[in-house]
C-alpha cells in the first residue's frame, strides 16, 4: 500500500487517537505484551539488510508484527528488502514510499500499522539485534513499575565488517556510565542509544515523532516522553551496533551537526516549558581536560541559581568533551565542534543562549562564587545603554603541579572609546546583555583576511562605540595561566592584530588620531593616540 494513501495516526485528536488504542487494546498498555516493530529503510548495503532481517526472523519472542517501510530507497535497495523479507515467518508488511520523506515520517506511518500493539520499538537497517532483544527488553517492562514508559539497554559495536570494535574492553563500562543517568539529564545528552523498547500509549501521548527535527527526531522524542513516565536502563547489551558503515548515521553525517541538532531541540524545549534561565554562561574549552570540570563546578556553585552553561568543546583530542558529559546537572548544553577560533566558538554558543545576560568563561578558568549574584544586581541596577559589565581578575600561576597566587588586575572606568583604545586592556569576568550581542551580531571572526584570535579586544572597542560600559570593583574572576595559554603561543599573531584593531577601529571613528604602540619585550603593552590635525569630536 502506498503511503500517501493511508491514514497518518498523528493526525487524530489525542482524545480519538487513545480511544482507538483502547478499542483494540486492553485496559493496560503493557497487558498483551505485543510488539510492533518498524524497520525504516533508506539506501543499505544489500548484506546489512539481510542480516538486520535475520536478526528479526531469529527472536525468540515472538509475539510480534513488523512494518519495514522503503522511504525512496534506490532500486538495489528495494530489491533487497523484497528478498530478505522471504526470510521472515513472522506477521510483516512492507510500506513502499517512492520518494524519501525522512525517518520521523517513516515511524510515524509504522506505527499507524501496528495499532494493536501495545509495544513498540524500531530498528535500524544495518543493526543486528540478538535473538534475546525483544525478550529481555519486554521482560523489563513487564516487570517495571507500573509508570514506566521506556526501557533501554546496552549495546555492542561492530565496524562494517561485523567485527567488534570493544578491542580493549573499555566500551561498556563507559556506554554504562553514560546511560545510567536520570532521566530529566536527556536535557544534556542522548543517552538512550539504539536498543529501547516503549509504551505505545506514551508514543501517542507524545504525539509520535515530528518531522521538523530531521536527522535528531529521535532524540527529541526522548525529551517529551521523559515527563510521561520512568526511564528504566537495562545493563545488558541486547544488540550490535554498526559503526562506520557506508550508509550509517555517524558515518554520513558529522557528528558536529548532530551536536547542533541535538542541542537545538533541547532549547526548543527549554523555552517551551518557560526554562528561561537570567544568566547564560558559555564556556569555551580546547584540551582543558585537567581544568574543565573545575571551571563547570565555579559556576554551579554560584550563589545565583539562574543560569544555564553552553559548554563548549572546541576539536579537543584530550578528555575534555568526557569531563564534561561526566557532571550531572540538566542545567549544562554540552556542545561538541570542530576546531574553531574562540571568537567562532562563541557566536555558536549564542545561538544556544536563553538568558537575558551572558557571561563568558574559558575552559581553564574558574569564578569566584559569588560573581553572578554581583554582576547581574549590578547590571539589574543599571540603565539599558550599559551593554558590558565587568570585574577584577585574580591571576593564578601553575607551577609543579600546583598554582601559585598572582597579581590582581583591576578593571577602570572608562570615559569614551578613545581611553578604552589607549589603556589597551580587556577586563575579566564580562556580563554581556544578551540584545547588545545580537545587536553587533556576535563577536568579528576574521580581520584582514585572516582568524581573529584578539577577539576580547575588539569586542572591548565595538561595545564602547554604541554603548556604556560599567566596572566592578570586586575580584570575581581566576585566570589560570600555563604554557598553552593563546597569549604565550601566539604572541607575534596577537600583537599584529592588536596594531589592525587598533587602525581599524581608527579609521571607522573618524581618523582624528593615529597609534603609536610600545613594545616591551616584544610584547605590546600600550597604545598611544596622536592627533592627525583633523577635527575631533568631543571626547
Amino acid at each position: 500500500m502506498n503511503a500517501e494513501n493511508s491514514k497518518w495516526y498523528k493526525w487524530l485528536p489525542n482524545k480519538e487517537r487513545h480511544l482507538r488504542v483502547r478499542k483494540k487494546g486492553s485496559n493496560s498498555s503493557k497487558s498483551n505484551d505485543k510488539v510492533g516493530v518498524v524497520l525504516p529503510v533508506y539506501n543499505q548495503e544489500r548484506e546489512y539488510l539481510f542480516e538486520c532481517v535475520q536478526a528479526i526472523e531469529n527472536q525468540k519472542y515472538r509475539n510480534f508484527e513488523l512494518v519495514i517501510v522503503i522511504d525512496g530507497a534506490n532500486a538495489q535497495t528495494v530489491k533487497a528488502v523484497y528478498e530478505a523479507s522471504k526470510l521472515l515467518t513472522c506477521k510483516y508488511t512492507i510500506i513502499h514510499r517512492i520518494f524519501n520523506k525522512g525517518i520521523a515520517h517513516s515511524l510515524n506511518e509504522g506505527f499507524e500499522r501496528l495499532l494493536d500493539c501495545t509495544l513498540l520499538t524500531w530498528i535500524s537497517s544495518d543493526n543486528i539485534q540478538w535473538p534475546n532483544f525483544l525478550e529481555k527488553l519486554v521482560a523489563t517492562m513487564k516487570n517495571a513499575t507500573p509508570d514506566t514508559v521506556l526501557v533501554y539497554s546496552l549495546y555492542h559495536p561492530i565496524d562494517e565488517k561485523r567485527v567488534s570494535r570493544d578491542i580493549n574492553n573499555t566500551w561498556y563500562p563507559a556506554l554504562t556510565e553514560m546511560m545510567k543517568r536520570p532521566k530529566e539529564e536527556i536535557m544534556l545528552t542522548c543517552f538512550i542509544g539504539a536498543s529501547f523498547l516503549f509504551t505505545r500509549e506514551a508514543y501517542e501521548q507524545a504525539d509520535g515523532y515530528d518531522p521538523k527535527y530531521g536527522l535528531v527526531s529521535d532524540y527529541e522524542f526522548w525529551i517529551r516522553l521523559m515527563p510521561l513516565g520512568e526511564f528504566l536502563f537495562l545493563p545488558e547489551p541486547l544488540m550490535d551496533y554498526r559503526l562506520n558503515g557506508k550508509y550509517s548515521l555517524t558515518t554520513i553525517t558529522a557528528s558536529e551537526e548532530l551536536f547542533l541538532q541535538s542541542m537545538s531541540a533541547s532549547i526548543d524545549h527549554r523555552r517551551k516549558n518557560g526554562d528561561i534561565p537570567k544568566v547564560t554562561v558559555i564556556i569555551t574549552a580546547c584540551n582543558h581536560g585537567n581544568y574543565i570540570k573545575n571551571c563547570i563546578q565555579s559556576v554551579l556553585n554560584q550563589t545565583f541559581s539562574s543560569f544555564q552553561v553552553v559548554a563548549i568543546d572546541v576539536g579537543s583530542t584530550d578528555s575534555t568533551l568526557s569531563e564534561i558529559y561526566s557532571i550531572h546537572d540538566s542545567r549544562i548544553i554540552p556542545i561538541h565542534i570542530s576546531k574553531r577560533t574562540k571568537a567562532e566558538a562563541l557566536n555558536i554558543g549564542l545561538q544556544y543562549v536563553l538568558g537575558e545576560y551572558v557571561l563568558e568563561l574559558d575552559g581553564d578558568d574558574w569564578l569566584d562564587p559569588s560573581s553572578l549574584e554581583i554582576m547581574v544586581g549590578e547590571m539589574l541596577s543599571l540603565p539599558s545603554n550599559v551593554g558590558l559589565v565587568y570585574a577584577n581578575r585574580q591571576v593564578w600561576f601553575e607551577e609543579n603541579g600546583g598554582l601559585l597566587e598572582g597579581p590582581i588586575y583591576k578593571g577602570i572606568t572608562y570615559k569614551d572609546k578613545y581611553e578604552v583604545l589607549e589603556k589597551f586592556q580587556t577586563h575579566c569576568p564580562r556580563l554581556y546583555r544578551s540584545s547588545t550581542l545580537k545587536e553587533l551580531n556576535g563577536w568579528v571572526t576574521t580581520i584582514q583576511g585572516e582568524p581573529l584570535l584578539a577577539d576580547d579586544f575588539a569586542m572591548f572597542l565595538r561595545i564602547a562605540e554604541d554603548f556604556e560600559l560599567h566596572w566592578v570593583d570586586k575580584d570575581l574572576y581566576h585566570q589560570r595561566r600555563h604554557s598553552t595559554n593563546i597569549t604565550i603561543k601566539e604572541k607575534e599573531i596577537l600583537n599584529n592584530q592588536f596594531r589592525m584593531i587598533a587602525q581599524e577601529s581608527l579609521l571607522r571613528w573618524g581618523n582624528v588620531y593615529e597609534a603609536n604602540f610600545e613594545v616591551i619585550d616584544g610584547t605590546i603593552t600600550k597604545i598611544m593616540l596622536v592627533p592627525t590635525g583633523k577635527e575631533m569630536t568631543q571626547r
